[in-house]
């Protein structure tokens, strides 16, 4: 009884402060922003209250913060929208046809759902600008703490203990050829690897100095490195390379130049050493590809709708013909729901890949496309899922803006026309000079070297 009334009182404290702190998010959705993603970069996924269903922290922010800004959305419809939804719609559906209610709960509706919201209304009440600055603070920030994390050989997040199994699974070190691999508040070094790519785009597109974006952009990439995670420094090379070459923004050319080159520099030092580490790790890499590549085999098992017949339950695990480690989103995804979802959302992928090919792609398309590699070798563990699903809302919202822009009226060159101010000869908005963020005849990277 004192333990059940010690829960009810925590419950209830915790609802007043919510509420408190809607109410602000609601006035100030800069806050709101800190508030989620600071949940999702510092707070394991083992900190929650023993009561059921299991919510993950970054999750009940997510509601939070998008319930919060929900009044002011202008719940307008984009065609990217109707593909992510879509999706959503059919991996609920999938209950209907002999799915797994579990797997909608935990994936969708406490998973997917929320993180696509909260960038989606994130992204409509602070711009683009603004957004990208908060998000690339509090990444720069996670990074730092990943290279502290390296350098002292102590995880602080680990500090935070909860009796419970999340933290006996995730709350563990991981090891890689001796050396003790960086996880942060992640709980796997994959997670956070493949999460930190996530914001090398942002960085490059926030409201800072340029020197200081390529320099946030420099350690977000070299925390990568620790996480001794191919998939996490794959991303990360991939977000860094395409945010030098194909993000438009405002750095100078030849300072993206000479951070390239001192990237390739610093790569053919570290790279020696790195291997190393690598094939001092045995046959693990090996065992690993060759598990990935076996999976494949599940392909002949997926179903258009509902989940694969393969899997069981056994023992109180989930199999699928054997295999109880699914390391492929993609995949897992299609054997819990079926192939059609899976197949919207490649036809999405596929259209966001030519945008950032051709120089059309927003930060978070970007990023988005880094994460390719992490799509077909991991699952979305721990906060991973909610930090490409966030991105993903944010991409459709930077979309649905740029597609009301078009409707307006354009400038010789393209870019939208802002009424000047009176008295003035320059665009202006809010008090702000107005500048594009590339200058004429410099849009393309490659024009002029």
């Amino acid at each position: 009884m004192p333990r059940n009334l010690l829960l009810l009182g925590l419950l209830v404290l915790a609802a007043v402060v919510v509420a408190l702190l809607m109410r602000w998010i609601g006035r100030r959705p800069q806050v709101g922003a800190l508030v989620f993603l600071a949940a999702t970069a510092f707070v394991p996924v083992w900190v929650y209250l023993p009561v059921q269903p299991y919510v993950p922290p970054a999750s009940v922010a997510a509601m939070c913060v998008a319930l919060a800004l929900l009044p002011a959305f202008s719940f307008r419809m984009t065609p990217g929208d109707m593909v992510v939804l879509g999706a959503l719609a059919l991996q609920v559906l999938s209950v209907v046809v002999g799915g797994s209610g579990g797997y909608v709960l935990g994936d969708v509706v406490f998973g997917a759902l929320p993180a696509y919201m909260v960038g989606r209304v994130l992204s409509e009440r602070l711009g683009e600008r603004s957004l990208c600055g908060i998000f690339g603070s509090v990444w720069v920030v996670a990074a730092v703490l990943a290279l502290a994390e390296a350098a002292l050989h102590w995880n602080p997040f680990q500090v935070v203990h909860f009796s419970n199994a999340l933290y006996d699974q995730w709350a563990i070190d991981q090891v890689r050829g001796q050396m003790v691999r960086v996880e942060g508040a992640f709980g796997h070094s994959i997670a956070l690897g493949s999460s930190l790519a996530a914001g090398i785009p942002f960085v490059a597109r926030a409201n800072w100095n340029p020197g200081w974006r390529l320099a946030g952009m420099t350690v977000l990439l070299g925390a990568s490195l620790p996480t001794l995670s191919r998939t996490g420094i794959v991303c990360c090379v991939t977000a860094f390379v395409l945010s030098l070459t194909l993000l438009r923004t405002d750095i100078p050319l030849r300072a993206r130049l000479l951070t390239l080159a001192g990237a390739v520099v610093a790569t053919l030092v570290l790279l020696p050493r790195i291997l190393a580490v690598f094939a001092s790790a045995g046959n693990e890499q090996e065992r690993s590809a060759d598990y990935r590549s076996a999976l494949l085999v599940l392909v002949r098992e997926l179903v258009p709708l509902g989940q694969s017949p393969v899997g069981a339950r056994i023992q109180g695990e989930v199999m699928w013909a054997g295999f109880k480690s699914i390391d492929n989103q993609a995949l897992l995804m299609a054997l819990r729901f079926g192939w059609m979802p899976v197949g919207l959302l490649m036809l999405g992928l596929a259209v966001v890949l030519v945008r950032v090919v051709m120089r059309r792609g927003t930060p978070a398309d970007i990023a988005v496309v880094a994460f390719l590699p992490a799509y077909f070798t991991v699952a979305f563990i721990t906060q991973l899922g909610t930090v490409v699903w966030f991105v993903v809302g944010v991409g459709v919202a930077l979309r649905a803006r740029d597609g009301v822009g078009r409707r307006s009226r354009r400038g010789s060159r393209g870019y939208p026309q802002v009424a000047p101010a009176p008295g003035s000869g320059r665009a202006r908005k809010g008090g702000h000079v107005q500048r594009p963020l590339t200058k004429p005849g410099a849009c393309s990277f490659f024009k002029g070297v």
